[in-house]
């Protein structure tokens, strides 16, 4: 009986839930990436390795924007710079 009484998301929260998630898959590809970074010892690996982490940087941007602008509690973290 308690779910009749439940409050329906907004499009706004489902929206902001899916940002939160992409963010932290987002994270778990960096680090993994940092990690295989770290293991490769061949230079084409390692370059691979450079341009997949370029890519996570940006898309880790977007998504730290996407939720800035949907909502204030994600204000206080910064986006990532390139070489971190």
């Amino acid at each position: 009986m308690t779910e009749l009484f439940k409050r329906s998301k907004t499009p706004q929260q489902i929206e902001i839930e899916e940002l939160k998630k992409e963010l932290d898959h987002c994270r778990f590809l960096i680090n993994r990436n940092e990690t295989f970074f770290n293991m490769s010892s061949d230079e084409d690996l390692i370059a691979s390795q450079i341009y997949e982490r370029e890519a996570l940087r940006c898309q880790y941007n977007y998504l730290i924007n996407r939720l800035k602008e949907k909502n204030g509690e994600y204000k206080e973290i910064s986006t990532v710079k390139a070489g971190e």
